[in-house]
């Protein structure tokens, strides 16, 4: 990353950062759901936490590692399940029983956290040279309330490679599912 581009992205990092405490209540600031991250050999890497925002939406903030260095592309998918999935084939998809991208809409576009295309598509988080990767950041199109856009119950995945955020190549070349977590109530 060249100076003008890092420091066009730690300007944008601070517009982002002063725009959502305005949205973030005393009384919301405590995460109250988590997703616990594991590798696909079951190790936990990391945790995603999810706040309620009682204007509407989730604030998320992930702190994982493992990763390789670089952007990954991260959705939350249909089913909340880490479970590799085996096929008729007998062929085992790491994390493959979280199902697809979530897709309450019924858009069947990946076109990533712009608003046209799955609620469950979400911004890449960039790891370090040591495999650490920490974001956060404020979605409206989902919710911790019941109802069609609710993460509760799903998971939110971490891949292989960068979403590009486009139908092509499958799923934004975003690639195989290297890091899962299910969505649920924060341990004790």
């Amino acid at each position: 990353m060249n100076s003008k581009s890092f420091l066009l992205a730690a300007a944008a990092c601070v517009l982002v950062a002063s725009a959502v405490p305005s949205r973030v209540h005393a009384a919301d600031r405590t995460p109250t759901y988590a997703a616990y991250i594991v590798d696909p050999a079951g190790k936990e890497v990391g945790t995603a936490t999810f706040v309620a925002i009682d204007t509407g939406g989730v604030l998320v903030r992930i702190d994982t590692n493992g990763l390789s260095p670089g952007k990954h592309g991260m959705h939350i998918h249909e089913t909340g399940s880490c479970n590799a999935l085996v096929d008729t084939a007998g062929k085992s998809t790491p994390f493959g029983a979280a199902g697809g991208h979530f897709d309450p809409q019924g858009t069947t576009h990946h076109a990533g956290p712009s608003g046209v295309g799955h609620a469950g598509d979400l911004p890449n988080i960039n790891a370090s040279d040591t495999g650490h990767a920490r974001t956060t950041f404020f979605t409206d199109r989902l919710s911790l309330k019941p109802g069609p856009t609710s993460i509760l119950g799903r998971a939110i995945m971490i891949h292989a490679n960068e979403d590009n955020y486009t139908d092509e190549p499958v799923n934004g070349g975003s690639g195989g599912r290297v890091e899962c977590g299910e969505i649920g109530p924060m341990r004790s």
